[in-house]
């Protein structure tokens, strides 16, 4: 399956074993490779990164796969439309780099949102769900099925920053904070995210993007569940 958006380009195979995925991989580059040269446009290899997912771990080295003439090496992370893969999908290193980015943000916006702001609180929460929330929950329809240690460090950076803004002493819960601002934790909010994502997908008219709303539940018996399972819709309201 191939993926475009703008200039940023995905190959991406599944399959039962490892060598007919990097079969795959190497027949969609070699059909990318002579378009390129056909219309004469020029690829920097230099940016073109390989990754593997899959469970576990093999000893066994993955072959290489070769782009104009050149090996592409197998990486533990790749960043795609500014989302962090890493190879076992716990998008662990996705979160820390969330999380530098947001607080490189807030230290930008302390002097609005801090206890010695002029705003209202009114505007300081606004500043928060307009400029510091999308940071913190960006491509959280993708990631928002990380384990919870790693959604919690989410978790706990909003309950920071709501505790600046409305300036609370330290015996006050996040819960009540949440509830008098009424903001909705993490979990909550990427599963409205995730919702309204998938709902939109209905009407998509590109059936590369309609084959998302279908995926299986793994319950970790079988490697490859999608074989033995049923589709079924996700996040489908209760």
């Amino acid at each position: 399956m191939n993926c475009f958006f703008a200039d940023d380009t995905a190959i991406l195979s599944q399959g039962s074993t490892i060598n007919y995925v990097i079969h795959t991989l190497q027949k969609g580059l070699n059909n990318i490779e002579k378009w390129c040269t056909l219309w004469r446009v020029a690829i920097n290899t230099d940016k073109t990164h390989a990754i593997m997912f899959r469970k576990g771990t093999s000893r066994k080295e993955l072959n290489t796969l070769s782009f104009f003439d050149e090996d592409l090496t197998w990486d533990k992370e790749v960043k795609y439309l500014g989302l962090i893969l890493d190879d076992k999908l716990t998008f662990r290193s996705h979160l820390k780099y969330n999380t530098e980015k947001f607080w490189a943000k807030v230290h930008l916006l302390i002097p609005l949102i801090g206890r010695r702001s002029p705003l209202t609180l009114e505007n300081k929460l606004l500043l928060f769900k307009q400029v510091l929330r999308p940071i913190l929950t960006y491509a959280a329809q993708i990631w928002g099925l990380a384990a919870f240690s790693n959604r919690k460090k989410a978790q706990i950076l909003q309950n920071k920053i709501l505790r600046i803004i409305v300036n609370a002493p330290w015996y006050v819960r996040n819960s009540v904070i949440h509830n008098d601002l009424k903001i909705q934790t993490i979990d909550e909010f990427i599963k409205e995210l995730s919702r309204n994502f998938f709902q939109k997908l209905v009407n998509h008219t590109n059936p590369t993007v309609l084959d998302q709303l279908n995926y299986t539940h793994n319950n970790g018996k079988y490697a490859f569940p999608y074989a033995t399972t049923k589709w079924s819709t996700p996040l489908k309201p209760p």
